[in-house]
C-alpha cells in the first residue's frame, strides 16, 4: 500500500503539468517560449499518466500500450526542452527553423521504433514482467536504438541546462532567479533518470515521472513569485537590434526586461540595467518618466549623464500589447538629439573608455599602477632636482624591500653626490669619486653578491655591503649619476626582482631625457665657445633683474668690456688663437665675480657683467679688479712668443645713468667707447 501511495504522484505531477499548461497558454502563450514550454509541459504530463497506467497494468500488452502513449511524451520532450530554453533565453540564433525542425528526427524515429518493436526488436529485445511488492514491472532487455534514444536526450538536456547556468551567471534579479528555477527545476528528474539507467533504482522503477512533480512545483512556484513569463522581452529581438534609436521595454511593474545595443550606449551594459526599476535610471526625474509611460503615451526631452557624456536625449512612450489588447509593457525609444559640442563629446566617451581599462589594469596590477604615475610625474619635471622627491617617494611606496640612493654627478666637486635616498641607507655614503664604483668603472649594470666582500665598491662599507645594485646612468659615454640599491631582507622573490628593474629602467630613462633637455637648455643659453651666458639670456635676465631693481629700489650695475687689440690677433695669429683669447677671459671673469653675478658673451670680443644689486662704487672696483688681474695672463699666441693681455671697460648703474634696459646697456657702451678713445686699458663710468 506505501508503494501504491507513492504512485498517485505519478497523477499529481500530471495534473500539475496540464494545469501549467493551460494557466501559460490562457495568460502568455504570445510571450518569448511560451509554446514550446505548453508542449513540454503536455508531454511531461502524458510520460506521467502513462507511466502511472503502465505499473497498474496485469499483462504484457497493455503495460505495452501505456508504454507506447508514454513515449509520446518521452520522445519529443528533450527537442521541446532546449526549444524552451534557447527561446526563452534569447539564445535563438542557435538554432534557425530548419535546425529546430531538425531536432525532432530522432524524436520521430524512436516513437516509430517503439511502435513496431514487435517487428524488429531494435529498441527493446524481449519482454517480461516482474511483480515487485505488488506492482507490475516491466522487465525490458533494451536495444541498441533504446541507446541512440538515451544519448540525445541527455544530450540536450545537457546542453539546456549549460545555456540555463550561463545565462544564470551573467544576469541580475529577477531574470537570474528565474534561470536558477528553471535549472534546478530539471536536475531531479535528468538525476532520477541517471539513477534508473545505473540499475539502482528501487524496484527498479523509472524515477523520472516522479521527479517532475517536483519540476512541475517549482515551474508553479516561478509562474506565481517570479511570474515567470512576465519580465522575459516582449519586443522583437531582430528589430531592437537593427534599430538606430536606443530602446528600452519595460514590463507591467516598471521594470526593465529589454534594451537594444544604441540604449547600452546611453545607459550602460545590458548586465547592469537588465531587471532594474525604471525609477533609478532617471534620477533625480524619475517621477516625470513614470507619470508619463503611465499615462500611456508621451514624449519626454531631458538632459542626462550618458556613458558618453552629458547629453540632451529626446524619449517616446508607447504601450505594448499582445493580441488581447492587454498592455504587457512599455517601449521607450531615446533618441540623440545633442547638436552641439559632439567632437568634444566623442573625445570624453573614448577618453572615459581609456580610462576604464587603464583603471582595469591598475586593478590587476597595482605596481603597474604606481609605475605609472611615477613616470607621469617624472615626465613632468624640467629639473633634475624636481625628480629626486618623486623619485623618493616611489621607490618607498613600488619597493618597499628596498634601500639605496641616487647619486648625481657634480662638476664643481668632481664626485657624485647623494641626490635622493629611500629605505634603510646605512650602508651607502654621502658622496664618492666615480673610479671608487665598479658599475661607473666598467659603464655597466655592476650586481654584487653579499658572499664576495672583495669586489665590493669602495663607497660601500663591505661588512654592511650584502647583495646590492649599482646602476650608471650613462649620456652618450658620459656618466652623469648612478642608482644604487640594496635588497633589506632575503626573502626577495622573481617577481620583486624583475618589477625592481622595470621601475629602475623608467627611473633610468626618466633621469636621462631630463638631463638630455637639460644639455639642450645650457646649449641654448651657453656660448659654445666661451661657455658663458650669450646674448639672449642676458637680454632675458637683465629685464628681471630690473624689473626687481624697479620694485625693490636697488642699484643694477652692469660692466661692458671689451679685449684691446682683438681684431690684431685675430688677422696675425688666425680665428684658432683668436678663439683661444676669447677663452681664457671667458675663465677670468668666472673666476672674479661674486656669486649670483652674470658673465655673457655679447658678441664678438665684446661681453657684458651683469652686477645685481652693486652700486656705482662697487661694480667700478669689481672692473679694476677684473683688469688689473687680466694684465696678469699670459697668452701664447704661437711657438715664437707670447702676449700680455688688455681690457677696457665701461661702466653703468641704475638708477644713476638710466632707467631701462636698452639705455643701461647703451650707457655702458659709450663710457667702454670713452675708455678705449683714453687709449684702452682703462675703466670710465657712464656720464
Amino acid at each position: 500500500m506505501q508503494i501504491e501511495a507513492w504512485t498517485i504522484t505519478l497523477l499529481l505531477s500530471g495534473i500539475v503539468y496540464f494545469f501549467i499548461a493551460c494557466f501559460v497558454f490562457w495568460h502568455f502563450r504570445s510571450n518569448a517560449g511560451a509554446k514550446s514550454f505548453i508542449a513540454l509541459m503536455v508531454v511531461g504530463c502524458i510520460y506521467s499518466v502513462g507511466y502511472y497506467f503502465e505499473i497498474h497494468s496485469s499483462t504484457i500488452p497493455a503495460m505495452f500500450f501505456w508504454l507506447k502513449i508514454e513515449y509520446i511524451g518521452i520522445a519529443p520532450l528533450p527537442a521541446l526542452w532546449i526549444l524552451f530554453v534557447v527561446r526563452y533565453t534569447k539564445k535563438e540564433h542557435f538554432f534557425d527553423k530548419t535546425t529546430a525542425a531538425a531536432l525532432f528526427i530522432i524524436p520521430i524515429i524512436t516513437y516509430i521504433m517503439v511502435y513496431t518493436n514487435n517487428h524488429h526488436h531494435l529498441f527493446y529485445r524481449s519482454m517480461d514482467i516482474v511483480v515487485q511488492n505488488g506492482l507490475n514491472l516491466l522487465n525490458m532487455s533494451r536495444g541498441p536504438w533504446y541507446w541512440i534514444n538515451i544519448c540525445y536526450l541527455n544530450l540536450l538536456i545537457l546542453m539546456g541546462n549549460i545555456i540555463l547556468l550561463r545565462s544564470w551567471r551573467q544576469t541580475q534579479a529577477p531574470l537570474n532567479q528565474q534561470y536558477a528555477a528553471m535549472f534546478f527545476g530539471s536536475l531531479v528528474p535528468w538525476g532520477g533518470l541517471l539513477v534508473y539507467l545505473s540499475g539502482n533504482s528501487p524496484l527498479n522503477l523509472d524515477l523520472s515521472p516522479f521527479g517532475m512533480i517536483f519540476t512541475g512545483l517549482v515551474y508553479m512556484f516561478s509562474l506565481i513569485h517570479f511570474r515567470f513569463f512576465d519580465i522575459i522581452p516582449v519586443a522583437s529581438t531582430v528589430v531592437l537590434e537593427k534599430m538606430r534609436d536606443g530602446v528600452l521595454v519595460v514590463d507591467t511593474r516598471e521594470r526593465i526586461v529589454d534594451m537594444n545595443t544604441a540604449a547600452v550606449n546611453y545607459f550602460g551594459r545590458k548586465s547592469d540595467i537588465i531587471g532594474c526599476k525604471l525609477e533609478t535610471l532617471f534620477q533625480p526625474n524619475s517621477g516625470i518618466a513614470v507619470n508619463i509611460m503611465n499615462a500611456a503615451a508621451g514624449q519626454w526631452e531631458f538632459q542626462e549623464n550618458t556613458p558618453q557624456g552629458s547629453k540632451w536625449l529626446d524619449m517616446m512612450f508607447s504601450p505594448l500589447t499582445n493580441r488581447q489588447g492587454e498592455t504587457r509593457g512599455h517601449a521607450i525609444i531615446v533618441r540623440d538629439i545633442t547638436k552641439r559640442k559632439m567632437a568634444q563629446a566623442q573625445l570624453e566617451m573614448a577618453n572615459t573608455e581609456l580610462s576604464r581599462r587603464n583603471r582595469e589594469l591598475d586593478y590587476h596590477n597595482s605596481e603597474m599602477k604606481h609605475l605609472n604615475e611615477m613616470s607621469a610625474l617624472l615626465h613632468t619635471c624640467t629639473l633634475l632636482e624636481e625628480a629626486y622627491p618623486i623619485i623618493e617617494k616611489y621607490m618607498q611606496i613600488q619597493l618597499p624591500e628596498l634601500g639605496g640612493g641616487l647619486y648625481i654627478f657634480s662638476p664643481e666637486h668632481n664626485a657624485m653626490e647623494l641626490a635622493a635616498s629611500w629605505g634603510d641607507a646605512f650602508s651607502i655614503r654621502k658622496a664618492f669619486n666615480n673610479d671608487e664604483c665598479w658599475g661607473l668603472c666598467k659603464g655597466e649594470i655592476y650586481r654584487h653578491s653579499g658572499d664576495d666582500l672583495e669586489a665590493t665598491c669602495a663607497h660601500i662599507e663591505k661588512e654592511k655591503g650584502g647583495n646590492y645594485v649599482c646602476h650608471p646612468l650613462i649620456i652618450e659615454g658620459i656618466p652623469f649619476g648612478v642608482l644604487h640599491y640594496h635588497y633589506l631582507s632575503n626573502d626577495v622573490n622573481d617577481n620583486h626582482i624583475q618589477l625592481t628593474r622595470i621601475v629602475v629602467d623608467a627611473i633610468k630613462l626618466a633621469l636621462s631625457n631630463l638631463k638630455m633637455k637639460e644639455n639642450l637648455r645650457q646649449e641654448s643659453i651657453r656660448d659654445h665657445l666661451t661657455g658663458l651666458y650669450n646674448r639672449r639670456y642676458m637680454a632675458e635676465t637683465m629685464k628681471l633683474e630690473m624689473f626687481k631693481a624697479q620694485r625693490t629700489g636697488d642699484p643694477l650695475s652692469i660692466i661692458m668690456v671689451d679685449v684691446d687689440n682683438y681684431k690684431g690677433i685675430n688677422d696675425l695669429y688666425g680665428h684658432t688663437r683668436g678663439d683661444q683669447v676669447l677663452f681664457q677671459v671667458s675663465q677670468l671673469f668666472q673666476e672674479n665675480i661674486r656669486n649670483g653675478d652674470i658673465a655673457c658673451r655679447y658678441g664678438g670680443d665684446e661681453f657684458i657683467l651683469v652686477l645685481p644689486g652693486a652700486p656705482l662704487e662697487i661694480a667700478f672696483a669689481r672692473a679694476e679688479l677684473i683688469r688689473q688681474a687680466a694684465k696678469n695672463m699670459v697668452v701664447k699666441l704661437d711657438e715664437s712668443g707670447e702676449q700680455l693681455m688688455t681690457l677696457s671697460m665701461g661702466v653703468a648703474t641704475y638708477p644713476d645713468h638710466a632707467s631701462t634696459v636698452e639705455s643701461l646697456v647703451q650707457a655702458a657702451d659709450s663710457a667702454l667707447y670713452a675708455a678705449k678713445q683714453a687709449g684702452r686699458d682703462q675703466t670710465k663710468t657712464a656720464s
